[in-house]
């Protein structure tokens, strides 16, 4: 029991110690002189300006489709990340944004030193991040395109009809490959930063 009690206890100092972190960079202006910080607020001003400044049409055919965007404009993420299943286990297995955060994420910190203490950790892991995205779009287009044909699938959909959807490898997943490459960055340089600050915060401990 004493030792689960340590263990909880470690884990919300561990969160405590994250977010004091954070905080204390941007009190002391840490964040606005690193380069690394620049060009991650440049980023997702670009992303999010260009989405901002695409009609409903473009959004609808380009970025999501109808089958994840209704008529009042509200995204149905779930849909995105499970289809063409529903949202469980089977959607999740098959899901290339979920790999990418269960695997991707976990091999690339692994791999990629985030605890360097030069900013090459961030650029890094970033370029390391789009060589797994790669090699798992290879795989994933071999398992279900070749080996499991789409046409067979059954489509479990919240929108539209499932009669009437196109069942092919690019209908079910280009949505989430899109998705996926434009938001990888941001998410595995959150996963960095938080890395460096738990480690950080064991370092000060020992």
């Amino acid at each position: 029991m004493e030792g689960v009690t340590n263990t909880v206890s470690e884990t919300a100092s561990s969160g405590v110690n994250v977010v004091k972190g954070a905080t204390d960079d941007i009190i002391q202006l840490q964040f606005y002189k690193n380069p690394v910080f620049i060009v991650f607020v440049l980023y997702i001003v670009i992303i999010f300006g260009s989405y901002y400044a695409m009609n409903n049409t473009m959004k609808n055919r380009y970025v999501f489709s109808n089958k994840f965007r209704d008529d009042a404009n509200d995204i149905h993420w779930f849909d995105i990340i499970s289809y063409p299943h529903s949202f469980g286990m089977k959607g999740a297995l098959g899901s290339p944004i979920i790999l990418y955060i269960l695997l991707g994420t976990l091999l690339t910190v692994n791999m990629i030193d985030p605890l360097q203490k030069r900013n090459q950790a961030y650029f890094y892991s970033v370029m390391f991040s789009f060589l797994f995205i790669l090699v798992m779009f290879v795989i994933h287009i071999i398992v279900f395109h070749f080996i499991i044909d789409p046409k067979k699938v059954k489509i479990d959909l919240t929108l539209g009809d499932p009669d009437n959807v196109e069942k092919t490898y690019g209908s079910f997943y280009r949505t989430q490959w899109l998705l996926l490459i434009v938001f990888s960055p941001i998410i595995i340089s959150i996963i960095v930063y938080v890395t460096r600050k738990l480690g950080s915060a064991t370092q000060n401990k020992l």
